[in-house]
């Protein structure tokens, strides 16, 4: 199909069949993205919007149309194509993009966005494409094929540095959806290994870290290029260098090159080559690694000690550097005060898989300490030691983080032998705990015990009415259809009109097995609360200021800086909880170095956050090391839980909401360890 072809034809299909095409509000653009409705009369403000002739309503238009991820918007999209202000074009192929990640879109927007391609010769317009083009998920090799030609001419041409950013980030997004067997062409790997060295005003290690990751994707490993990755001027890219070495059988000196990368000054060059050293040479000699375990960053220690194991060649000596810290953690908690507890807990792990004579000794005084953090970590090292006895006295302790450990362990280490106590957690508060339980309880022995109190627990949490309830839903839901039979029909016939659709078309699903007749869901879903422009747009410039509390007592702080142009609702809502103390107290729970740290769950755990959900705002902007997003589990299933990025995620990129960035204290970030705490979070005005 020709480009001029196929905007006609869409054009015809976007008729707006008597719409009234007057200018919205952006405020009824941003309810209409946050009723997510195709209903014609809700979509009218976005439809209306595309025809604006103010370019930042236009723009505002097209990116919440693209947020729906709907192929069926497509055809309204397209006309904005060849709208005359380059900036509405390029947010239009935005738009496609997302629109495109409908499988059943896909190939049509790939031919549209090559048609394009063909016609454009803007740089940035060119960009747009690339990266738009590179992520749809296409099948069609054929296409695919298209495709890499495109990206393999756009990577060669030459541009000014926001130009081979973006392009080189689109080959990135090709060659990781591709996979490692598909291979690059020989002209595309010499480009790419030139733009590892790529220096100029702007963007430079930006560029050479998104080269150096294409290629890791594309499994190219050229020795010399390792060499003067390893030698990079920016971590980041050195970081990668370790990656290369670790996956790298051709390279002689892999051995001098990582211990030269395990000493790097910069912390995640050193967590990354001890992650390298564990995997190709941790048999060999476990030397390095030792000495990586009394590393003076906490973070890069706690790789080192959770990368010993038996394999290592001197057991002895890794017995005793892993029995001392347990040891001195076990003395140090009989203390009152803060305490510095992580490096001993993630040696209690691996001790109990080395040596569980010797973590036996310790594992039931942490069991009994007075911080839950170390009962949770006793519980972990339990199933190692295969200490029943221990677990289930676990599963009864007054903080459930500790409970959903050992209940964990205990379906390990003793299976259905220990179904009543799963069962016993599903009057718990928690959500993650009643998840683990339910899931547990999978093949229940006393299925009509297990079925009752499924019952029960379902009634209890959904009348609590909390969107993040869902995910233990889903789990008791689960267990009824494996385990509940016809006569309890009546019991789960309510929930077809659940205020969650996803709950409603479970019970249908059920009851449809049941009765062998089809059941309809008719979910009753409130109408998501108003989010307002005008509080939105007084936050641009304002900041927040974030105090933490570590575990030792240290206080330190970092700022953010807000995007509510690109996010209003979920900047509204963090600054709104912000205001209100929500997160005051409340810990970084989840610490995966060298990926993200995530915090503001009032349980401390994935599954417990605040209500009602917050939709997505996906947009352009990348997940580069500094950025923040919202931890969903699912499109809009946001829970005001939120994340820092450690290094630049391009896999994140158009999936998860960038609402802000570190702006000052990364280096406090960087320190930010399990547990610690988030002692106030404060709104600056703006400077």
């Amino acid at each position: 199909m020709t480009a001029a072809r196929g905007v006609l034809l869409l054009a015809v299909l976007a008729a707006p069949g008597g719409l009234a095409a007057q200018e919205p509000s952006r405020q009824a653009m941003l309810s209409a993205e946050d009723r997510r409705s195709m209903a014609e009369a809700d979509l009218a403000p976005l439809l209306n919007g595309l025809r604006s002739p103010n370019e930042a309503v236009a723009v505002a238009a097209l990116r919440g149309l693209g947020r729906f991820e709907r192929g069926t918007l497509v055809a309204r999209v397209v006309p904005a194509l060849d709208d005359s202000r380059p900036l509405v074009r390029i947010e239009a192929i935005w738009a496609l993009g997302q629109l495109g990640q409908d499988s059943a879109a896909a190939p049509t927007v790939a031919t549209i966005l090559l048609d394009r391609l063909a016609l454009n010769t803007d740089l940035s317009v060119q960009a747009a494409l690339a990266r738009s083009l590179a992520r749809l998920p296409l099948r069609d090799p054929v296409l695919r094929s298209r495709i890499s030609d495109a990206l393999d001419g756009l990577l060669r041409q030459d541009g000014p540095a926001d130009y081979v950013l973006e392009v080189t980030r689109a080959a990135e997004s090709f060659a990781r959806l591709a996979g490692r067997g598909a291979g690059q062409r020989p002209a595309t790997i010499a480009r790419l290994e030139a733009l590892t060295a790529y220096h100029g005003p702007t963007a430079a290690p930006a560029i050479r870290r998104a080269a150096a990751q294409t290629l890791l994707h594309a499994g190219a490993r050229n020795p010399t290029v390792l060499s003067l990755l390893a030698l990079d001027v920016d971590p980041g890219v050195r970081r990668l260098a370790t990656l290369w070495a670790a996956d790298s059988a051709a390279i002689d000196d892999q051995r001098g090159l990582l211990l030269r990368l395990m000493a790097d000054p910069a912390t995640m060059v050193r967590i990354e080559a001890v992650r390298s050293w564990s995997r190709q040479r941790r048999a060999l000699d476990c030397a390095p690694l030792l000495a990586a375990a009394r590393d003076p960053e906490l973070s890069v220690a706690l790789e080192a000690i959770g990368a010993i194991d038996a394999s290592c060649p001197d057991r002895a000596a890794v017995a005793q550097l892993l029995g001392t810290l347990v040891d001195s953690l076990v003395a140090a908690d009989r203390a009152a005060g803060p305490l510095a507890w992580h490096r001993g807990a993630r040696a209690l792990l691996s001790l109990a898989a080395l040596d569980p004579d010797r973590a036996g000794q310790a594992v039931p005084t942490m069991a009994r300490s007075s911080r839950w953090h170390l009962r949770m970590y006793a519980a972990r090292a339990a199933t190692s030691l295969k200490d029943e006895t221990l677990l289930r006295a676990l599963a009864a302790d007054e903080h459930d983080n500790v409970r959903e450990a050992a209940i964990t362990a205990l379906v390990a280490v003793a299976g259905p032998a220990a179904d009543s106590i799963y069962r016993a957690q599903l009057g718990r508060p928690d959500y993650q705990l009643v998840q683990t339980a339910a899931r547990a309880l999978a093949g229940s022995p006393a299925p009509r015990a297990t079925v009752d109190a499924a019952l029960a627990a379902l009634r209890r949490i959904s009348a609590e009415g909390k969107d993040t309830s869902r995910d233990p839903r889903v789990a008791l839901m689960d267990r009824l259809n494996e385990l509940g039979q016809p006569a309890d029909s009546a019991a789960l016939r309510p929930y077809l009109t659940d205020f969650d659709p996803v709950i409603a078309e479970r019970a249908a699903a059920i009851l449809t097995r049941w009765s062998g007749r089809t059941v309809a869901a008719n979910p009753a879903r409130a109408a998501p609360a108003p989010v307002s422009v005008a509080a939105a747009d007084a936050l641009r410039g304002a900041r927040l200021r974030i105090t933490m509390m570590g575990a030792a007592g240290r206080s330190e702080q970092f700022e953010v800086t807000l995007y509510p142009e690109l996010a209003p609702a979920t900047v509204l809502r963090i600054v709104t909880r912000a205001r209100e103390g929500y997160y005051d107290g409340l810990t970084f729970h989840r610490i995966v170095p060298n990926f993200v740290i995530q915090g503001g769950s009032p349980g401390a755990n994935e599954y417990v956050g605040d209500g009602p959900y917050m939709r997505d705002e996906v947009s352009a902007t990348s997940h580069e090391r500094g950025t923040l997003g919202i931890s969903t589990r699912g499109r809009d299933t946001g829970d005001a839980q939120i994340f820092v990025n450690l290094v630049d995620n391009l896999r994140l990129d158009f999936n998860y909401t960038v609402w802000g960035r570190v702006t000052d204290g990364m280096d406090v970030v960087d320190r930010i360890a399990e547990g610690d705490v988030m002692r106030r979070v404060e709104v600056l005005s703006t400077r």
